[in-house]
């Protein structure tokens, strides 16, 4: 398995909300004023009906039934609505489709083989039986059920796979033609948004594979195919948010869009857990907070699967409000008890962190040593990276003040980021990775508020002298350097800088997640 294959479709776990069960109703993700589904489920609307193929008003009324219970999690009732489904309109993709798509929600929720195993059984039924339809019901159901295989095989790091479906998926996508309507958008969004993510150095994998597009070009379509009232109204508006979040600094409003779909579906903890995670980006932790309280409220409901990243989530809301001894005590439960990979080094890192912010270094050092990245993600890679470094010493009374700070920032509350960093960052004393990492973010909350000089004099000072190489510090502040250029309309600035970033290849902390996110910020300037 190759190198290039793996981060090919390291696009699709990065975005792995793409392939929800059918939310359906674009107007619902829309505007929180919108009455949510009834327990009998919101009705299929005519375009919906035609774009899954289905032609009476019972398999309509299942197919409803069982949606509302998937995007509520009652994953066992949204299946026996499936099956029901597909005894009444066996012609008809919709019934096994409904079924592929809980059983891969099951999977992804846990991150079980067993349940992948499953999914991969309906998967190839629902492609055969979408193959043999020749109705645009069925070429749309053929696209999206590679799609589906493409996110749980990248999900299993089995990547080289992971691309082949990923290239199958999104040739069927571009060839659905005008009669599948917003719903080809959609895929086409994402095939796209993939296309110009994927690391310079593989593109050229990405050319012999068929890929082309850009990141701007993909969202572009989400946002039509969000608006545009077909079956994939909500995978489109959920695709859009989780791009515009994490390569796009939000400048989409997906955040709102989403916040819409909560309000619309207040007992989807699907949807709450997704709110949560991007209001976490967008640096609101007590919202955040708030999201994930009621996700976990709603996964205590009766007949409803648990999604345990929830709970690893809202300790990092706690956490980010200085509330240590809280969210110590769910991350530690949460890496106890969790059999998947994901947040797990990142949320053993942080309890060991927050252990030794309340003084409990022998805690904090049993947790460190527990910190392993099994995966080659820049999350992972770092956390383990940063336990190793917190072992070799207690931390000192400037670490313990940027940890503060970075809380603040993180938090939204940006005066207190500076008062609390400044004093660092002046510190001639103090360590230069230390006074490097307060630069930098002292420039991010200067960023925030607009005071665009201070953010380049304090970026200025973390790129002149970041103080470890292999620190985010340095990179990541020419970066920023350029988005403040952009905001003051100063272009040429701005792709200087953008271009000095992916001029370095050393392999810092989150390098990949920088160099994606700086391939984005060129297309916006017209690269």
């Amino acid at each position: 398995m190759t190198r290039p294959a793996r981060l090919l479709a390291l696009v699709l776990v990065a975005a792995p909300l793409a392939g929800a069960p059918f939310a359906g109703g674009a107007a619902r993700a829309q505007a929180a004023a919108d009455a949510p589904a009834e327990a009998g489920g919101a009705a299929l609307g005519a375009a919906e009906r035609a774009a899954l193929g289905i032609e009476t008003d019972a398999g309509a009324a299942l197919y409803a039934q069982g949606r509302a219970d998937a995007l509520a999690f009652r994953l066992d009732d949204a299946r026996r609505a499936f099956r029901r489904l597909g005894e009444l309109e066996p012609r008809s993709t919709a019934g096994v489709y409904g079924l592929e798509s809980a059983a891969l929600w099951a999977s992804l929720a846990a991150e079980d083989d067993a349940a992948l195993d499953r999914f991969y059984v309906l998967n190839d039924s629902l492609a055969d039986l979408a193959d043999r339809a020749s109705t645009p019901a069925g070429r749309l159901a053929a696209a999206t059920a590679r799609l589906h295989r493409a996110i749980a095989m990248g999900r299993q790091e089995r990547y080289a796979r992971a691309g082949l479906a990923f290239r199958d998926a999104c040739g069927r996508f571009r060839d659905l033609g005008a009669a599948a309507g917003p719903d080809a958008d959609f895929g086409r969004g994402v095939c796209e948004v993939a296309a110009g993510a994927i690391p310079r150095q593989y593109r050229f994998l990405a050319r012999l594979l068929g890929f082309s597009g850009s990141v701007a070009g993909g969202l572009e379509r989400l946002d039509a195919a969000g608006r545009g009232g077909g079956a994939l109204a909500a995978e489109s508006v959920i695709g859009l948010a989780i791009s515009d979040a994490t390569l796009n600094e939000r400048r989409g409003g997906g955040v709102a869009r989403v916040e819409a779909l909560a309000d619309a579906h207040p007992d989807s903890p699907l949807v709450a857990y997704l709110e949560g995670y991007l209001l976490l980006l967008d640096r609101r932790a007590e919202d955040a907070e708030a999201a994930f309280r009621r996700a976990r409220a709603a996964l205590d409901a009766p007949g409803v699967t648990d999604i345990p990243l929830v709970d690893a989530n809202l300790g990092i809301a706690l956490f980010r409000q200085d509330r240590f001894d809280e969210a110590r005590e769910l991350l530690e439960a949460f890496v106890r008890t969790y059999r998947g990979p994901s947040l797990v080094a990142q949320s053993t890192l942080m309890a060991g962190v927050a252990a030794e912010m309340e003084g409990d270094r022998r805690r904090a050092e049993a947790l460190y040593r527990r910190v392993r990245a099994t995966r080659d993600y820049d999350s992972d890679l770092s956390a383990e990276r940063e336990a190793e470094r917190r072992l070799e010493a207690p931390m000192t009374a400037s670490e313990r003040a940027l940890l503060l700070g970075k809380n603040a920032f993180d938090a939204g509350r940006y005066d207190d980021a500076v008062r609390v960093l400044q004093p660092i960052v002046t510190g001639a004393d103090l360590p230069a990775v230390d006074r490097a990492e307060a630069a930098y973010r002292t420039g991010r909350a200067y960023q925030a508020t607009e005071r665009w000089a201070d953010a380049l004099r304090h970026f200025t000072l973390a790129i002149d002298n970041p103080g470890d190489p292999l620190a985010k510090w340095g990179p990541w502040a020419l970066y920023h350097t350029g988005e403040v250029y952009e905001a003051q309309g100063q272009t040429a600035e701005a792709r200087e800088a953008y271009e000095g970033v992916l001029d370095n290849e050393t392999e810092f902390d989150y390098h990949k997640s920088l160099e994606q996110r700086t391939r984005a910020a060129l297309e916006r300037l017209g690269r």
